[in-house]
């Protein structure tokens, strides 16, 4: 009777020739979501968190009046703010869930198409333009929701004052 072992053995074998194929085709994947990461600059999306860190830090720092001679103090704990935040959400961080992300939801094929589309002058022309756009288009909704806000705040304090009355 064959050993446990050879059995494996030769069942990993019969598979082989299924499973390089597979294995060339997740690299290829991995290496196609890495790209377009890489193209859509993609290492830069929390660059906004540690900007708005340092500020924070900053305004903390006026608040409390430091001066040029606690400078060195502020600029410390900036230091100390990006090494905590590194820890949560640097590159080596957030990189292997993007690109897990990115394989989850595009084929290898879609990827490739993206990273052609991301290399043509109008993808370039896209990256260049998105985050004005993205940041006016906050803007404009933002500006838009104000208008908004007085009747929300209404609807909930009669929401609040109808749910009052059926407790009595």
């Amino acid at each position: 009777m064959p050993s446990f072992r050879y059995l494996v053995l030769a069942g990993a074998l019969a598979l082989g020739g299924q499973v390089a194929p597979a294995l060339a085709d997740q690299a290829a994947h991995v290496r196609n979501a890495e790209e377009f990461l890489r193209l859509a600059r993609a290492q830069q999306l929390a660059t906004p968190v540690y900007a708005q860190v340092q500020d924070m830090f900053a305004q903390r720092f006026t608040q409390l009046q430091g001066g040029q001679k606690q400078q060195a103090l502020l600029d410390s704990y900036q230091a100390r703010a990006n090494a905590a935040l590194d820890k949560a959400i640097g590159w080596d961080k957030l990189k292997p869930e993007l690109v897990k992300l990115y394989t989850g939801q595009f084929t290898e094929q879609e990827l490739r198409q993206l990273i052609d589309f991301y290399q043509s002058p109008l993808g370039r022309k896209v990256l260049t333009q998105l985050p004005e756009l993205n940041m006016r288009s906050a803007q404009i909704t933002q500006s838009k929701l104000e208008a908004a806000v007085p009747e929300v705040n209404r609807l909930l304090d009669d929401m609040s004052k109808a749910l009052e009355a059926k407790k009595e």
